[in-house]
């Protein structure tokens, strides 16, 4: 059926739908009035039964009166007469109800029913009234007997007459109640499907009718859904030419649509770089059907650009051939923008960085080296038997010098612990030996300063761990030295406690404590940032970078770690880092005061490669002190040429020198097959990473900073040449 026809038929429909509507209606109220009416006969049949219980209750009251009489007469105990008085007062009271409520079929047989009731009544009271005088005789008692008899007949009579025509009616009008619910169902049941097939029929032609409507109002939406979408929508042909295009897409590229569709192609507004971008994906997309984002960069007619993201489907005809693409395109002007702000930003940051690492290096470069000079003059001079009046000013001197090279490394170990390029190692020491060396230099110290240091060792610690020493003596040297500043009198303590976690791990609890001034509650959570001490005054009287404590607990948190300090004003401080590690094997720490390491390195030949003769004369005097020949070279182009003259076992090379640095002079040096199994070790006044990896690069073994400790030396001495 097609529109038009169900046009047609709808009012007959309708008309037809409000017909069988009032029928409805109709059926309903007959069916509820035989609803009603079958209430009304069911409370009908109920009244007669209670009326035919009432006269059940009168027979039986006038059966207790006859009894209680004859217990009377039999008995002379009045106390009989009790039920025959009730009996009286009720039989009054039901006559009244029978009679209000008779019907009219069972009045005559009522009024005889109660006649014979009365005349039995008659003769009760006909015994009572001569009882005194004289005794009823037995034919008075017949007659009494006779009368009861006549009454109970006619009741049974009477009553089964009754009851035989109340349910006779009452099936009656059951059978008219079915019949009535059949033909109410049936016509219920024909109306409700005659209800549903119209309802069908109508809601099909409605459907047919709303649904044109609807599609005409769903193509509105979706037309203005895709001009005016925060996104650009286009289609273009095989050739590239705009077929349509939304509203959203030429307000961004200011052109009218007219402009743009059948007169330019997608190619013809986008920049250069843009183009080849274009024509290098458009065959893939060609052959594939698809494309996701690319971005474009799109020139808008007055001459500025913006950048779109766009992704295309291909649609192709029933011959597989592609007709035309649909694109979506997404604005990113302002994340392209950022995005390019962002990459300037971390250039600027990087080259920042790497400024402030060069700048740190080249300075430290140039710090350390006058520093190896005075420190190691001083070191000399120390060992020269000085006068009582030159010893205080060389001492004050190699402090002065000390501590300035400790500045530099706090610094420069901040920046690196910034820039993570802090190296955790982990090797196997002798943790008993390196705990008494460190208790060794500060009992002495303590000493100077007329103070007890205490020591509490756990006697479960391990001989060895595995571990970083460098960084765990550079740790408990901060600690322990602040400890030492800043206590007057009383005592400065190391606790050091061991939990086992299993059969290789443990956990070391280092506990440093003191009695000196205390740090104020309010400044506890400050202690740890960098360039912080408790307060201004605290620099003053104490000197000091500020760093020590936030290099510390950087380095145990690097370590897994954790650190935390307990402290009060003028009560004294207690700093607690914990060191997880494992149990370490067997690894010997060469001291400088053992006698063997004199002996092992007797004899050889130290080749000592710097461009700055002080440097030159300091190593030589300590490598003289050990009984090793030396040999002196100022740049790299020396000591090819020393090498070319003799052999050596091992040489120390300044990195930055004049005409051929030791870089160069390592690579060629290992290009020559009689000399690239020397050992080479670096003498650097750098701190970066990076030179120690180009150290490593050019085949140098090994790297020692300075100013170097005169210990670090004998040990690299004797790891690479000891006999």
């Amino acid at each position: 059926m097609n529109l038009l026809d169900q046009k047609k038929i709808l009012p007959y429909s309708l008309g037809f739908l409000w017909l069988t509507l009032s029928f409805l209606i109709f059926s309903s109220f007959f069916f509820f009035y035989q609803v009603f009416h079958n209430r009304h006969r069911v409370a009908e049949f109920e009244g007669k039964k209670e009326w035919n219980s009432k006269l059940q209750e009168y027979a039986s009251y006038l059966k207790d009166a006859e009894t209680g009489v004859r217990g009377y007469l039999l008995s002379k105990d009045s106390k009989f007469l009790s039920p025959y008085q009730t009996a009286k007062t009720e039989l009054n009271s039901l006559e009244t109800y029978l009679e209000d409520h008779v019907e009219f079929a069972d009045t005559k047989n009522l009024e005889e029913l109660i006649r014979l009731s009365h005349r039995k009544l008659s003769h009760l009271e006909a015994y009572l009234e001569f009882r005194p005088v004289k005794i009823p005789s037995k034919q008075t008692l017949a007659e009494g007997n006779q009368k009861m008899a006549e009454f109970r007949s006619y009741f049974d009579q009477f009553l089964r007459q009754k009851q035989t025509r109340d349910d006779f009616a009452f099936q009656s009008h059951k059978r008219l109640n079915d019949r009535l619910i059949v033909v109410s169902g049936s016509l219920f049941l024909v109306l409700s499907l005659l209800i549903f097939w119209m309802i069908f029929v109508l809601k099909k032609s409605i459907r047919s009718i709303s649904e044109k409507e609807l599609l005409s109002d769903r193509f509105i939406e979706i037309d203005d859904l895709y001009q005016n979408s925060p996104v650009g929508f286009h289609s273009i042909d095989t050739n590239g030419v705009f077929l349509k295009v939304n509203r959203t897409e030429c307000e961004w590229f200011g052109y009218a649509e007219a402009e743009l569709v059948g007169k330019k192609k997608w190619v013809d507004i986008l920049q250069e770089s843009s183009k080849q971008v274009f024509f290098s994906n458009f065959p893939l997309f060609k052959k594939q059907g698809y494309i996701d984002n690319l971005i474009f960069e799109v020139i808008k007619k007055n001459g500025t650009s913006m950048f779109v993201n766009l992704s295309a489907t291909a649609i192709y005809s029933q011959n597989g051939e592609m007709m035309r693409t649909r694109s979506v395109l997404v604005d990113v002007t302002k994340s392209i923008v950022y995005e390019k702000e962002l990459l300037e930003a971390k250039k600027k940051a990087e080259d920042a960085s790497k400024a402030k690492s060069e700048f740190l290096s080249n300075m430290s470069h140039e710090l350390r080296t006058p520093l190896n000079a005075v420190i190691g003059l001083s070191l000399w001079l120390l060992e020269e038997n000085p006068k009582a009046e030159q010893l205080e000013h060389l001492k004050n001197l190699k402090f002065s010098s000390e501590s300035l090279l400790s500045l530099i490394n706090d610094i420069l170990d901040f920046n690196k612990i910034e820039e993570r390029l802090v190296i955790i190692e982990a090797i196997d020491f002798n943790l008993k030996e390196f705990l008494k060396s460190i208790i060794t230099s500060f009992q002495l110290r303590a000493n100077e300063k007329l103070l007890e240091f205490q020591i509490e060792l756990d006697p479960n610690l391990p001989e060895f761990i595995h571990s970083d020493p460098t960084r765990l003596l550079q740790i408990l040297n901060n600690l322990l030295s602040n400890a030492l500043k800043f206590t007057h009198k009383g005592f400065i303590k190391l606790k050091l406690k061991v939990d086992q976690v299993d059969s290789k791990s443990l956990v070391l609890h280092f506990e440093i404590s003191d009695s000196g001034i205390g740090i104020d509650k309010s400044n506890l959570k400050s202690i740890f940032e960098k360039f912080t001490q408790a307060n201004q005054d605290t620099t003053r009287k104490y000197g000091g970078s500020g760093l020590g404590l936030a290099i510390s607990k950087a380095l145990v948190e690097l370590m897994n770690g954790k650190m935390f300090v307990e402290s009060s004003i003028g009560e004294g401080s207690k700093f607690v880092f914990t060191l997880p590690c494992e149990l370490g094997k067997t690894n010997e720490y060469i001291t400088i005061a053992s006698i063997n390491n004199k002996e092992s390195l007797k004899g050889k030949t130290v080749l000592v490669a710097d461009d700055i003769s002080i440097n030159r004369s300091i190593v030589i005097r300590f490598l003289n002190r050990w009984e090793i020949v030396t040999l002196e070279a100022s740049n790299g182009l020396e000591v090819l040429d020393v090498l070319n003259r003799q052999s050596v076992d091992l040489i120390l090379m300044d990195l930055h020198m004049p005409e051929m640095d030791g870089y160069d002079a390592s690579v060629a040096i290992r290009k020559n097959k009689l000399w690239k199994d020397i050992p080479i070790i670096a003498l650097t006044a750098s701190a970066q990473i990076e030179t120690r990896q180009q150290i490593k690069a050019v085949g140098m073994n090994d790297f020692i900073s300075k100013p170097f400790n005169p210990n670090d030396l004998l040990n690299k001495l004797h790891t690479w040449i000891a006999k």
